[in-house]
């Protein structure tokens, strides 16, 4: 069997695409010309971010360090500070851990206390108010096994997963809480576990993906990985990726399974993407380092996965998100993913998932049409699961307390990034690129990204990638505006993108993890515009109003 098979809508799009390359290749600095047709439909949210965007993944076997009644009060802290959002338990750890009602609770085996762990913590982090009983401002997606059985998890399989519900989930989530539950995961990175198996992959995804195993909650799936790859690659239908061209058939098998059991938060299918890997040998792209963090190149792939992915699962009646993140593959770099540059990167992935730009076209989504519900940054072990003593990965968001007392959970440079987009950027609408002018032809231009608040303010966020401070000329609706920064700190004084905390406002995260509220600064327009100086990996968030 071929491990990839083109899908016969694809392929007009894959010869085209294949001259296109071609022709990047032998004329230097030329791009690959638009390949993929513009949207028939688009997903409702266009030009919208979503509330619930924001969202963290978490290792099942870490639910009891961020969890636990010790734990639990500064973890929901640190939820509500972001509002609302997705919380992910999943991984690797879902397909290796399996459930067991009658086991005595640990960290290598999923229980009932673990899922009510998940339940209380949903519960206190409560609902958005409406007219009726509200949403609640967090869902839960749960990960359970789908793979293969091996001599080691011989226990893999259909009636594993719907022990795994009737069992676990349906016991703790009975009744209204059941809305709660954003979806059950099926497997995580198939494309690893299956391999080129995917007959195989699309058979078991057809069975566990039936009311009869996964129960009456929405399934998301796909949850595949690609090796980290340039964008040049991925376009590529004759290159060598993972799952990544079998898309459209994976979800013509498991969409109309999925698009019927949609909950309170929708249905999706989800991707995972990483820009870097811990380490690279013979692979100089994977490379971790702040300027590779923080190039255009790396982006470029995201764009052009979220796009393709987003499009394919929008023609099947599905939503997109990108359901695992961080800054660098095999659980980060130091260096690179724990400093102030994780999270500029992280701020700028957001808003790229929010409004892809294929690089091969770049206009094709200019009305940011095309987009992802959300991310979910990863949270994981430092070295291998079930060994949370040895400490957190480098690319956690939030750090777990790794000793024996296993008490508040605190923010890593990144969670101020989710803050930031969180608190100025979910649930806005009108969102675009945007253009400002840097005052010195040498300096690297800024990302800048506008949108227009429920209220009908006018917002324009502004992020300095380079590791220079630069200058820019910034365009105002009205004579004054707030400015909010979220900036690299160094209490030793010199570090900046290598940083080993963030501020937003000057201001951090309290020790229980509540946020003591933003402090922007009032500044007057001239011609309705104002100068803006940023450091090396700051971001700003100008608000003016939209009535004068």
């Amino acid at each position: 069997m071929e491990r990839h098979r083109t899908h016969p809508r694809r392929t007009a799009r894959a010869l085209a695409c294949a001259l296109a390359l071609a022709a990047a290749a032998t004329t230097p600095g030329t791009a690959a010309q638009a390949t993929a047709p513009v949207p028939v439909t688009a997903p409702a949210q266009g030009g919208r971010i979503p509330d619930h965007f924001v969202g963290l993944s978490i290792e099942w076997s870490l639910v009891e360090r961020y969890m636990n009644p010790s734990a639990r009060p500064a973890f929901v802290n640190l939820l509500r500070n972001l509002h609302t959002g997705i919380l992910r338990i999943g991984g690797s750890s879902q397909d290796q851990m399996p459930f067991d009602a009658t086991a005595v609770n640990t960290n290598r085996v999923i229980t009932p206390e673990d899922l009510a762990y998940v339940r209380s913590t949903l519960d206190a982090a409560g609902k958005v108010p409406d007219h009726g009983h509200g949403k609640p401002r967090w869902g839960a997606v749960l990960g359970t096994a789908m793979s293969p059985p091996t001599d080691a998890r011989p226990w893999a399989g259909p009636e594993h997963a719907r022990t795994f519900l009737t069992h676990g989930v349906e016991p703790a989530f009975p009744g209204e809480a059941a809305k709660e539950i954003a979806g059950i995961e099926l497997g995580n990175e198939p494309d690893l576990s299956y391999g080129a198996d995917l007959d195989r992959y699309l058979g078991d995804l057809a069975t566990y993906a039936d009311p009869s195993v996964s129960g009456p909650f929405a399934v998301i799936a796909p949850n595949t990985s690609e090796d980290v790859l340039p964008w040049t690659t991925l376009a590529d239908p004759t290159a060598a990726t993972r799952y990544f061209h079998d898309w459209p058939r994976i979800l013509d098998t498991g969409a109309p399974l999925m698009s019927p059991r949609a909950g309170a938060f929708g249905t999706w299918a989800s991707d995972h993407f990483y820009p870097l890997a811990r380490t690279c040998t013979n692979k100089p792209y994977r490379c971790a380092g702040t300027t590779a963090l923080l190039s255009d190149e790396h982006l470029a792939s995201l764009d052009y996965e979220v796009y393709t992915h987003a499009h394919e699962a929008a023609e099947h009646g599905l939503g997109y998100r990108l359901e695992e993140t961080s800054t660098a593959a095999n659980r980060g770099a130091a260096g690179v993913s724990d400093v102030a540059a994780s999270a500029t990167y992280a701020l700028s992935l957001m808003f790229h998932t929010a409004c892809p730009r294929p690089p091969d076209q770049p206009e094709v989504n200019a009305g940011c049409t095309t987009a992802a519900k959300g991310v979910n940054f990863h949270n994981a072990e430092v070295r291998a699961f079930f060994h949370p003593e040895e400490g957190n990965a480098y690319y956690n968001a939030i750090d777990y307390d790794p000793t024996e007392t296993m008490g508040a959970p605190s923010p890593a440079p990144l969670y101020y990034a989710m803050l930031l987009f969180a608190r100025f950027a979910q649930g806005t609408t009108g969102l675009r690129p945007a253009t400002v002018t840097t005052t010195s032809a040498q300096d690297r231009t800024p990302e800048a990204w506008q949108l227009t608040t429920a209220s009908g303010d006018h917002r324009l966020f502004v992020i300095n990638k380079s590791e220079h401070p630069v200058s820019v000329t910034v365009p105002l609706k009205g004579s004054r505006a707030e400015i909010d920064r979220m900036t690299p700190y160094d209490p030793d004084g010199g570090r900046t993108l290598d940083a080993p905390h963030v501020r937003i406002d000057a201001r951090q995260v309290a020790a229980d993890g509540t946020w003591p509220g933003f402090h922007p600064t009032v500044v007057r327009a001239t011609g309705n515009r104002t100068a803006l100086t940023l450091a090396a990996g700051e971001a700003a968030v100008v608000t003016s109003p939209g009535r004068p």
